[in-house]
């Protein structure tokens, strides 16, 4: 049996970017069940940063349910709620599609169809 040459908790979940003063988002890169880094993400985000949306498209592609936002204004407790594509910035999608075309390993080892795969490595910006 190949074994990786990571450990489960060496591999990075999550990537945070800054587009600009009031842009910023949390790209998941990996497919573990968002519940379980919601503390990673709370960690990356600003201090006083109430909500942040998370950027789920290596597990969900183009789907309806691609963006998240996680609100965690409200005391030990996350709200999480669907962000209709539409309304999230261009600049957050053509950022994601040059992360991964800048990190094609982590994409080919995603849970996407080829046909998704191929269209992001074909639509570069």
């Amino acid at each position: 049996m190949l074994m990786s040459q990571f450990s489960r908790n060496d591999m990075k979940k999550i990537e945070y970017f800054k587009i600009n003063k009031h842009l910023n988002y949390v790209l998941l890169v990996s497919n573990d069940d968002l519940y379980f880094l919601y503390d990673q993400i709370k960690k990356k985000t600003k201090n006083g940063q109430d909500a942040i949306i998370v950027d789920m498209f290596y597990r969900n592609g183009f789907s309806f349910n691609r963006f998240i936002e996680l609100n965690y204004s409200y005391e030990n407790k996350v709200i999480s709620r669907i962000i209709n594509p539409r309304e999230v910035s261009e600049e957050i999608k053509i950022n994601t599609n040059v992360y991964f075309n800048n990190h094609f390993d982590l994409l080919d080892k995603s849970t996407l169809s080829k046909s998704i795969k191929n269209f992001v490595l074909i639509n570069k910006t």
